[in-house]
């Protein structure tokens, strides 16, 4: 029985891992991404597209509220309206993003290269 050293499976798995993050950087840099700051970005986008329709139906139901004072609070309508509009628009924003990944995913098979938003899995 032929057993191998524990330093040559280490090695391999490491060479593997120094292969696969040296072509995600390789990838990165072909298509101008920075992961961190597009990280930041998508955070930055949903929160403003959740943000601003709340604050547009509160400034618009306060309006109301001043125009045309009644039982009903125009102002808590609206910002529910537009937290629920926001709502929406993050959601279809968000899987429009996970379609890219996934396209990603399968042109990146397709070539035989890892995708590079497993990069979490290697650490």
């Amino acid at each position: 029985m032929s057993r191998q050293k524990p330093g040559k499976r280490n090695g391999n798995k490491f060479r593997q891992t120094v292969g696969s993050k040296e072509q995600r950087k390789i990838r990165a840099k072909q298509k101008g991404t920075v992961e961190a700051w597009s990280a930041f970005g998508a955070m930055g986008a949903v929160g403003w597209l959740v943000a601003l329709p709340v604050v547009l139906g509160s400034l618009f139901g306060a309006w109301l509220d001043y125009r045309w004072p009644t039982k009903i609070n125009w102002t808590m309508t609206m910002l529910g309206a537009g937290l629920a509009i926001g709502c929406l628009f993050a959601g279809i924003w968000m899987n429009r993003e996970k379609n890219k990944i996934i396209k990603d995913r399968e042109e990146c098979e397709r070539k035989g290269i890892e995708p590079k938003d497993r990069e979490e899995e290697d650490h």
